[in-house]
């Protein structure tokens, strides 16, 4: 059985051509460190970079954002797929 619907492939996802370069490479970085990872593995990692982009000023629009959270959700477990639905449900 293929399991392809884990691996996404950012690099041809149509959605990315208009993100700027420093944002691209951000959005890479999460989704590999996010890869197999449980929601309670992740939370801290996000919560670094959210951090980091803070003291950078950067910041995503709603879209980049959206986008970024569907990457994520895409490299999840099936059983924490769920509990990821229910964190973005906070941050809207």
């Amino acid at each position: 059985m293929n399991n392809n619907q884990n691996h996404h492939n950012i690099n041809q996802d149509p959605r990315l051509s208009n993100i700027s370069p420093l944002k691209l490479k951000i959005i890479k970085e999460i989704a590999s460190k996010s890869k197999g990872k449980s929601i309670e593995e992740m939370l801290p990692q996000i919560m670094q970079v959210n951090k980091e982009l803070q003291a950078r000023n950067i910041s995503f629009s709603k879209e980049e954002t959206a986008l970024l959270m569907d990457i994520i959700e895409e490299t999840l477990p099936p059983k924490d797929k769920a509990k990821f639905n229910m964190l973005k449900g906070f941050m809207k």
